[in-house]
């Protein structure tokens, strides 16, 4: 006699992790908008309360995220 699989209440790992990976590149994606927005707005000279930084960190700041973004939909490869 076979025995019962207990069916564990949470979801899947792996699929969470995908979504996870989905949410992360489209939360980078909205914030490289709103950084470039504010290093425009800085060099308008409109500034704004949500400027905290220095443009120079803004666009290393900036330079990072893209950085990441760009690494998000890498596959990972197993090599045996």
């Amino acid at each position: 006699m076979e025995e019962p699989i207990e069916q564990v209440p949470q979801a899947d790992w792996v699929d969470q992790d995908l979504l996870t990976r989905d949410l992360a590149g489209s939360l980078l994606d909205e914030e490289i908008a709103a950084e470039r927005g504010r290093i425009d707005r800085l060099d308008r000279g409109v500034g704004g309360d949500d400027i905290v930084m220095s443009r120079a960190d803004m666009v290393r700041r900036l330079a990072a995220m893209e950085e990441i973004r760009a690494g998000v939909h890498d596959e990972a490869t197993i090599e045996f």
